[in-house]
């Protein structure tokens, strides 16, 4: 660069100086970072071309004393001779108005700087204007702009992009409104007429291959139009008409459309860049003739690459074609190039996807068996080439490698994961490395509701749209995306939440007279968030399930799992089991303070969404003079907690007095848990529980080996599984003692009100239990393991004082009126323990106690 450039500048370097002259950058991001500017550089770069084009045509240039300008948004450019915008210079080196008209796509997270009638564009978060080897993109319409191999007239520079030390940037995706494509999108009378298999997007239309033998063919839709197109159903090439018999799947890559036809035995190759029109065919229309030359056998799968097209079929193997190949004068007369041994694909009935990733092609069965192919270098040859690596189980459905080499995959369980290019690494049992987005909550305009994704069996994704193939149906949900910058700079905001104000709604929970129905469909929480929010676009949700109220609250919000709380506002007093709904917002690239203060937090690219799911931003209640909420908030337990629909043999039917008592017990329970106390006596439970003699042991017994005594290794495992299990139904049982495993808890009618005196907590540690193991084991003997364990050391806790809930008058369940109550309450149970009473847990601490306690 010249000094006369960098002088010219000098008036946007000093205004940019704090933002960018900072002396060292983190570039954990970079490669985000870089995608981030290689995006605004294309977009950047289109929009010249596109405006050079209009020019192109007289008719729409502007000649005034001999100057050619065309208009822009009603804004007057000049043109240099070869048709690249100009513009003047600004009132300001920083004042971006005139820019943002050309290039509307610009937010305000860019600084844009005039230069030689051309720009620099620089992000105020990551950029910096290093020139050479910065974080910039320099646009100079006389093609001026300097770079060693030359000048040119666009220019990107990214080898130092990165945030301050001690700052993030992150972003995170989720899926927005969604849309179902069914049988009456395509015109079909009934819902059995049609049976998706594969699904595939290019250049804005979605084919979906419909598998029917009596209505096979490929469908279309157009994503512009929102509209169906007519359907492929078949073509005629060198005077001969060919149809369709079972498509089984269909995909894209580089402007061409794959279609494998198993009854046909052809994979039929479409140019979508000219109507769909029909390229050739490969395989021979017949399943009979030698495999290794140019047979397909009812293939069912087909994935390509530039140089290559994998192609399953019932013959054991996946046979490879040359890229080179495909022309018009090999239709239906293609030599095969290589193979690859897939002794899996034996059959009409397996379900097999392919996709190429990278260098490296996958092939997932229904089962989520997976085999891995290095095709980076393929010999030709008539030898089966073997997978270079085989996975039994990986819960991975489908892989999709999206066109920035993004990889989608589609779990067992629903839900869709998002991998960078080059993390995606399977084991026997699923991935090695965690996905860094998942999808499943989207917005369902059909029935303007929140829905959840199901199991995908297949994927496809083209700009920010991904299909999802699921039952008889096609999910069209956009992705959107938004940016979380966690700054260095401190920020004051006061936000003082009035629950009280006329524009507030509010809504008791577990009230006297709510129907069963209700506490078995309308409420869930997690034990971790009995203080919570829910903010959406237009509404901020408070809600509370402890069962007193709460004083002198910090609302805070995380926007990504591992991100800061911030301060989103305080609330002087919550009521007890109550739910307040107002019109509080967040603010799109406001800068919050974090809840420590020394940080702030912003998050960029609400204004852009039309729908913003409730899982996104975990909220939090905190306070610092409320005890009971200093002992509930941020449990380690993460457990989520519904009211099961038990009402026949030894269950009753859940009401609200027992239910709200639920809530107490349930979060003394899991205090216990997450206890110091409980975490050493798991650890050493040889030591403590099992008094030097025994380990705690699983179904097996106490014997040494798989499920018998437990190894370091099961400690840890299963200290993990107790603070990660998910979904908890609570009920009232009536056999006795307590009903428990699988996703079931229940408790009898006499712990509602004897867990505050003396006994009740081991009944609850054993159903828990249940959940892992039988009475034959630790997890639930009568006699040892959890039951003992919770039991004694909830006693020790009542004795200490240290529960969240201690006093029976909270709730009152033993008030309860008796025509409310399965029966009624014995008083005995209500008899604090004698003081001279002390149990294993209280003796063991006595010996050896800890040097923190709660």
């Amino acid at each position: 660069m010249t000094s006369f450039k960098l002088s010219l500048l000098a008036s946007s370097l000093i205004l940019a100086a704090s933002a960018f002259s900072t002396p060292a950058f983190a570039t954990n991001n970079s490669v985000n970072l870089a995608n981030t500017m290689n995006t605004i550089h294309q977009k950047i770069d289109d929009r010249i071309a596109e405006l050079r084009e209009y020019a192109s045509d007289e008719s729409n240039v502007i000649i005034q004393d001999q100057t050619r300008y065309i208009k822009v948004n009603n804004s007057q450019y000049e043109l240099t001779q070869d048709n690249y915008i100009m513009f003047d210079l600004p009132s300001s080196y920083t004042d971006g108005t005139a820019f943002r008209n050309v290039f509307d796509f610009i937010d305000d997270d860019w600084e844009i700087s005039w230069y030689g009638f051309g720009m620099v564009l620089v992000n105020k978060i990551y950029g910096n204007y290093n020139y050479g080897n910065g974080c910039l993109i320099e646009y100079g319409p006389r093609g001026d702009v300097y770079t060693p191999t030359g000048s040119k007239h666009l220019v990107i520079e990214t080898a130092s992009c990165g945030v301050e030390e001690g700052e993030t940037l992150t972003e995170k995706s989720f899926l927005g409104e969604g849309r179902k494509l069914d049988y009456s999108t395509f015109g079909y009378e009934s819902a059995d007429n049609f049976s998706p298999e594969s699904v595939a997007i290019n250049r804005d239309k979605v084919y979906v291959g419909n598998v029917h033998s009596s209505f096979s063919k490929i469908e279309r839709f157009d994503l512009k139009t929102q509209q169906a197109l007519p359907a492929i159903t078949g073509f005629t090439l060198n005077g001969i008409d060919e149809t369709y018999r079972v498509v089984s799947d269909v995909t894209e890559h580089n402007g061409r459309l794959y279609v494998a036809s198993l009854s046909s035995n052809r994979v039929d190759i479409y140019d979508t860049t000219n109507n769909d029109n029909i390229v050739m065919s490969l395989g021979t229309g017949s399943w009979s003739g030698n495999t290794f030359d140019k047979t397909l056998t009812h293939p069912h799968s087909v994935a390509a690459n530039n140089d290559y097209i994998f192609v399953a079929d019932v013959s054991g193997k996946i046979s490879v074609y040359a890229q080179s190949d495909v022309k018009q004068a090999n239709h239906k007369n293609t030599k095969k190039h290589a193979f690859l041994s897939l002794p899996e694909s034996n059959s009409i009935y397996r379900n097999l996807k392919m996709e190429v990733v990278g260098n490296e092609l996958i092939a997932s069965f229904d089962s989520s068996a997976t085999y891995v192919f290095d095709i980076a270098n393929i010999e030709a040859g008539q030898h089966l080439i073997e997978p270079k690596q085989t996975y039994a189980k990986t819960h991975r459905r489908n892989v999709y490698e999206s066109a920035r080499g993004d990889v989608f995959t589609g779990s067992t369980s629903g839900n869709v994961e998002l991998f960078p290019a080059g993390t995606l690494v399977f084991t026997d049992s699923g991935v090695a490395t965690p996905s860094t987005q998942q999808y499943s909550a989207y917005f369902d305009i059909n029935t303007n509701t929140e829905a959840t994704s199901k199991v995908a069996f297949d994927l496809a994704v083209e700009n920010d749209i991904l299909a999802m193939l699921q039952d008889r149906t096609v999910l069209l949900a956009d992705i959107e995306t938004l940016r979380i910058h966690q700054s260095n700079n401190t920020v004051s905001y006061t936000n003082d939440i009035d629950l009280t104000g006329s524009d507030v709604s509010h809504t008791p929970l577990l009230f006297n007279g709510e129907s069963w129905e209700s506490l078995t469909t309308n409420h869930e929480v997690r034990i971790n968030r009995l203080l919570s929010g829910k903010q959406t676009l237009d509404a901020l949700e408070i809600t509370s399930y402890v069962a007193q109220p709460t004083h002198d609250l910090t609302v805070e919000a995380r926007f990504n799992n591992d991100g800061a709380w911030v301060q989103l506002g305080s609330i002087t007093q919550l009521d007890a089991f109550s739910s307040f709904k107002l019109g509080q917002t967040l603010q799109d690239n406001l800068y919050y303070p974090t809840a420590n203060g020394l940080q702030s937090v912003a998050i960029k690219g609400l204004t852009d969404l039309s729908y913003l799911p409730a899982n996104i931003i975990d909220i939090r209640l905190t306070s610092k003079t409320d005890e009971l909420v200093k002992k509930i908030t941020d449990l380690k337990p993460k457990w989520r907690l519904r009211f099961g629909t038990f009402n026949t043999g030894n269950w009753a039917k859940i009401t609200p007095a027992y239910a709200r008592e639920w809530m107490i017990i349930i979060a003394n329970f899991a205090y216990m848990i997450d206890s110091p106390e409980f975490e050493h006596l798991w650890f050493n439970y040889r030591d403590s529980i099992g008094q030097g003699n025994n380990e705690f042991f699983g179904n097996a017994g106490p014997i040494d080996g798989s499920g018998g005594n437990f190894t370091a290794e099961d400690y840890k495992r299963v200290y993990d599984e107790f603070m990660n299990r998910d979904l908890i139904n609570l009920g009232i049982s009536t056999i006795g003692g307590g009903l428990g495993g699988g996703t079931t808890l229940g408790i009898d009618t006499w712990n509602y009100y004897s867990h505050y005196y003396n006994s009740g907590m081991g009944v609850v540690g054993h159903e828990f239990g249940h959940h892992w193991g039988s009475h034959d084991s630790s997890f639930s003997n009568s006699s040892r393991g959890l039951q003992l364990m919770t039991q004694d050391l909830h006693q020790m806790m009542i004795r200490c004082q240290s529960l969240p809930y201690l006093d029976d008058e909270i709730n009152a369940f033993y008030k309860t009126p008796r025509e409310e109550m399965y029966n009624g309450v014995d008083h005995r149970f209500r008899t604090p323990r004698p003081a001279d009473n002390v149990n294993l847990v209280e003796g063991y601490f006595a010996e050896k106690p800890l040097l923190f306690v709660r």
